[in-house]
């Protein structure tokens, strides 16, 4: 199998990440760690004073607090930082003048956008792996994972992410923007996505919006997988329902693209 483009673009956009910024994003992570498990931590014990109720627990699965905001935290992470990065590909090509020589060279979408999130999952395991280290003494616990099943969760959350971003890829282009659309983006997924409490907790408008968008049940699926020990035949049905919605959007995204590539490749040329 020929993968040139996405061993080129993994190896560019590596080389680019390493050169170019390579403490500024590492210490806002280890900040954001930080920031993330002290205010979980104070949260618990300062205002809700240890516990949690019975509503809590029955929704979430859990009582365990602290390891569920900070495992929400954590994919939220992974969320922002493939989304964004994979999103702006293009658009970062246009700003750089390079969009339509991207077009006229032997261009494999998919190669080059799994090149670009294959990258930036990788750059955001490094931080990952602090922030673990950072939240474990306030209360992050692994004891219950089934490994199989938080593997395999972790995977098609990936893979959740990256079919969103490709929607925004698209809107960011068209749009020629990546500062409004990305932010509203992100402050509705933090909002409706349970990242930080279960979203039962939400009026029901906002639960079914929540429930068409497949970085909720991905960070149950986690978050089941590594608190509660679930298994994958436990998950079956939230599986296949991540996995089919973000087919959809996988779908659509790239039909999305060629679209709008067009429409870009006109306006710059207006």
């Amino acid at each position: 199998m020929n993968l040139k483009t996405l061993k080129a673009t993994f190896k560019r956009n590596l080389t680019i990440h390493i050169r170019a910024y390579p403490k500024d994003f590492f210490i806002s992570s280890v900040i954001g760690s930080i920031y993330t498990a002290l205010s979980a931590y104070f949260i618990y014990y300062l205002l809700f004073n240890g516990s949690v109720n019975a509503s809590f627990s029955s929704f979430s699965g859990t009582s365990d607090y602290m390891s569920y905001v900070i495992l929400g935290n954590c994919m939220y992470l992974y969320v922002v930082r493939t989304c964004l990065n994979v999103s702006r590909s293009l658009i970062t090509e246009k700003r750089e003048g390079t969009l339509e020589s991207l077009m006229l060279a032997p261009f494999k979408r998919v190669q080059y956008f799994v090149g670009n999130m294959f990258e930036q999952t990788i750059t955001t395991t490094c931080e990952m792996i602090i922030t673990v280290l950072v939240a474990m003494p306030f209360g992050l616990s692994f004891g219950g994972i089934n490994v199989l099943s938080a593997m395999l969760a972790f995977l098609v959350s990936l893979f959740a992410y990256f079919s969103l971003s490709l929607i925004l890829a698209s809107i960011m282009l068209y749009f020629n923007d990546t500062y409004i659309s990305q932010n509203t983006l992100f402050a509705l997924l933090f909002l409706v996505c349970g990242v930080t409490f279960p979203v039962q907790y939400l009026p029901q408008s906002l639960q079914i919006i929540s429930k068409i968008i497949p970085v909720t049940a991905s960070i149950d699926l986690v978050r089941n997988s590594v608190i509660s020990g679930a298994g994958i035949m436990q998950q079956g049905k939230d599986f296949i329902e991540v996995i089919a919605l973000s087919l959809m959007y996988c779908l659509v995204g790239f039909k999305l693209l060629k679209k709008v590539e067009i429409i870009a490749l006109e306006k710059i040329n207006m």
